[in-house]
């Protein structure tokens, strides 16, 4: 691990990324980082310091949204919903710099979901190794947490149950992932508390690594469904709900959920993970539903949106201000 009180002689840790391998710059001018510097720390930790044109943009495009929906908070703690996937790793790396920035604590927490007996993210698959070696580099806590429920049975038992909806395997997965991680938060607050009697439950944040693809592939699913048009938020209070599943029912714990990659494209983070030669685990091949895999509604929107941003490059942010301005325009009309 290095040592942060000597790193400080040379630059501001704040904008770097640190892990047991690699340093990554995530603003080299607020680091204070000139070609000099960088010789001098690699020399001195024997480590080498990796500058990506792409990462730092990304990073500063984040740390903006950030500061402008006050998205995280001196001392937050952080609970990651991490896949191993490109969006959650970028996330998990662009978070790192926020430990020193604003003291916040991070969990990374992978769901162990069952799907149709196929269990991407099972600790027993090796794919999973990828996670937990960025965990341990990135000195961050990492928990696999299992759910042995079939979620495709789930969704197929809410759809019986319920007349004129009929529930895909990804809206089950994703009740179980906030049942788990709403679960953990809880914990976690109740054992923070013992601690410190004043610490403030609205400290605690789960936090998705959803993109600026998938909040725009959202709006227009609900558009091409007929329901009620929805934006991903940036920060959102959710409160405690049920879900009736026959015999068993899931929980989800009041939480606030945290978003802070909505501006920040898919191909961005590509190209960020391949410049900085982070490996990340392709775990939506291993899904049969994933949009990768499946034929649904989100991956039609996918497709056309993206062969409409051929030709109108900014054509996901025009639907995604197209929704908030129109929820807006309505809101002022009551």
């Amino acid at each position: 691990m290095i040592n942060i009180k000597e790193l400080k002689k040379h630059c501001d840790p704040s904008y770097l990324t640190i892990r047991n391998d690699k340093i990554i710059i995530n603003n080299k001018r607020l680091a204070r980082l000139s070609k000099d510097k960088i010789e001098q720390i690699e020399q001195e930790f024997n480590i080498p310091i990796i500058y990506s044109r792409k990462y730092e943009e990304i990073s500063q495009r984040i740390g903006r949204y950030i500061s402008k929906h006050q998205i995280i908070s001196p001392k937050d703690h952080i609970i990651v919903g991490l896949s191993g996937g490109k969006d959650s790793l970028a996330l998990l790396h662009l978070l790192e710099p926020y430990r020193r920035k604003y003291g916040i604590k991070i969990y990374a927490i992978t769901v162990d979901l069952n799907i149709e007996n196929n269990r991407p993210w099972s600790e027993t698959n090796k794919n999973m190794d990828k996670v937990i070696n960025h965990c341990k580099n990135l000195n961050i806590p990492h928990k696999i947490i299992g759910y042995d429920q079939d979620v495709v049975q789930m969704s197929k038992i809410l759809s019986e149950n319920t007349k004129g909806i009929e529930y895909s395997p990804c809206f089950s997965c994703s009740v179980v992932r906030r049942h788990v991680l709403t679960n953990f938060a809880r914990e976690l607050f109740e054992k923070e508390i013992q601690k410190d009697e004043k610490i403030d439950e609205n400290k605690i944040k789960i936090c998705f690594g959803h993109t600026l693809e998938d909040n725009s592939d959202t709006i227009l699913a609900n558009i091409l469904k007929g329901d009620v048009i929805r934006t991903l938020e940036p920060l959102k209070r959710f409160h405690n709900s049920e879900f009736d599943y026959g015999k068993f029912k899931v929980k989800l714990q009041d939480c606030i959920l945290i978003r802070p990659l909505l501006s920040v494209s898919e191909k961005d983070i590509l190209k960020a993970l391949n410049e900085c030669d982070l490996d990340y685990y392709h775990d939506k091949n291993e899904c049969p539903y994933s949009r990768e895999n499946g034929d649904g509604i989100r991956k039609k929107c996918h497709e056309v949106l993206g062969a409409l941003e051929k030709d109108v490059k900014n054509i996901r942010e025009m639907v995604i201000s197209s929704a908030l301005s129109t929820i807006e325009h309505y809101k002022k009309e009551k």
